[in-house]
């Protein structure tokens, strides 16, 4: 998709041209000012195409973008959830190790 000149639509700034598309982020001219957003995420709550469409490959885009957040929260949960359990123990369970295998113990029977 071509995305120079393509009319917009901004919830705050209205009507504005993306004068340009540069990896992850789009400018737009507006009446007032020019701003700099980042790609796909505007689309999702402030900007649509001045049709007030938002076209296949932005969404797309966006559900790629979703994609690849939520792995990474997923990731992030699961190295929390991991962290929090490391120390805890577990009655009856004091020698094992964060993997959760049994500890040999290093002390010697004596009698």
């Amino acid at each position: 998709m071509v995305f120079e000149d393509l009319e917009v639509m901004h919830k705050a700034f209205g009507l504005g041209k993306i004068v340009s598309k540069n990896g992850q982020y789009i400018t737009v001219k507006f009446e007032s000012c020019e701003k700099v957003f980042v790609y796909p995420d505007i689309f999702e709550k402030f900007l649509t195409l001045a049709d007030g469409t938002v076209s296949e490959e932005i969404i797309a885009d966006l559900n790629a973008s979703k994609a690849v957040k939520q792995k990474i929260l997923d990731k992030k949960t699961e190295e929390n959830l991991r962290s929090m359990t490391r120390g805890i123990v577990i009655p009856g369970k004091e020698n094992l190790n964060p993997e959760g295998e049994e500890e040999e113990s290093n002390e010697k029977n004596v009698e």
